[in-house]
C-alpha cells in the first residue's frame, strides 16, 4: 500500500518512492538484488534524495550503489550530486547536464532565474537549498544489461516524444518497466510528435512488462499505459 514519504513495494525486487505534485517530485525507483541495489532517477534536489534515502533506511534496505537516469530534466537529475554511489546516464543526457552546469557557472543569474521560474521549484529550493548540477559518473550509448544478483536491469535507449535522451529501465524478472516522462509531449511546448509516440508504443509493447512506472503517475498495467498513449 502506498503511503506518503514511504517506499511502496510493487513487485518482489522493486519499490517506488512515490511522486509528490506540490514540489513536482517524480516517482523514484529502487531495485534490490542479492549483490547490489539500483535507483532509478536522482530526484529534484539533495532534499529529495535525503527523503528517498530515509525511506530506504526505514525499510532496513541498503542504499543504492548506482543511480540510473531516465532523462535530463531537473526534477529527475538535480539530486545527482547528492546520491550514494555512482550515476549512469545516456551520453546525450550527460552532454545536456554539462551544458547546463557550464551556463550556471558562467552566469549565476541563470540559476537564479531557474529557481524562481515555477512555484514547484521555489518550494523545492525554499530555505536557500543550493542548486547544483552534476555530470554522470558513467555514460552509455547503447543498450546494456546490469546484473544486480538474482535480478537484472536492462537499460534501453529509446525514441520518445518528451526528450531526445529517453532511457527505459526494464526489470525482466519482475516484468516492471520504468519509462520516466517518455510518454509526455515535448517540453516546454508540450507538442506531441506522433511518429515518436508510435515508436515508443512499439518499443514498450515488445518488452514484455506487466507494470509501467512513469515519472508523474501511479504505476499502472502495461495495457493501461499503452491504451493511454495518443
Amino acid at each position: 500500500m502506498k503511503k506518503e514519504g514511504k517506499l511502496w513495494r510493487i513487485s518482489p525486487h522493486v519499490w517506488v518512492f512515490p511522486l509528490e505534485g506540490r514540489r513536482d517530485r517524480p516517482n523514484l525507483g529502487y531495485v534490490l538484488g542479492e549483490k547490489t541495489a539500483l535507483a532509478v532517477d536522482a530526484g529534484h534536489s539533495a532534499s529529495h534524495v535525503e527523503d528517498f534515502y530515509r525511506a530506504i533506511e526505514e525499510e532496513g534496505l541498503p542504499l543504492p550503489s548506482l543511480t540510473v537516469i531516465t532523462h535530463w530534466h531537473w526534477d529527475h537529475t538535480y539530486g545527482m550530486h547528492a546520491v550514494h554511489g555512482k550515476t549512469l546516464a545516456r551520453a546525450e543526457t550527460d552532454a545536456i547536464l554539462k551544458r547546463i552546469r557550464e551556463t550556471y557557472e558562467q552566469d549565476p543569474g541563470e540559476g537564479e532565474r531557474f529557481l524562481s521560474s515555477d512555484p514547484s521549484i521555489r518550494r523545492e529550493y525554499a530555505g536557500g537549498l543550493p542548486l547544483k548540477v552534476a555530470a554522470a559518473d558513467e555514460t552509455l550509448s547503447e543498450e546494456r544489461t546490469l546484473d544486480l544478483g538474482g535480478v537484472s536491469a536492462r537499460l534501453i535507449p529509446a525514441v520518445a516524444p518528451h526528450t531526445e535522451d529517453s532511457l527505459l529501465i526494464l526489470i525482466p524478472e519482475d516484468r516492471v518497466l520504468f519509462v520516466g516522462d517518455a510518454a509526455l509531449g515535448e517540453f516546454p511546448s508540450w507538442r506531441m510528435d506522433y511518429a515518436k509516440m508510435r515508436a515508443l508504443r512499439s518499443k514498450v509493447s515488445l518488452l514484455g512488462a506487466d507494470t509501467v512506472v512513469e515519472g508523474h503517475a501511479e504505476p499502472c498495467s502495461t495495457r493501461d499505459f499503452l491504451e493511454g498513449l495518443w
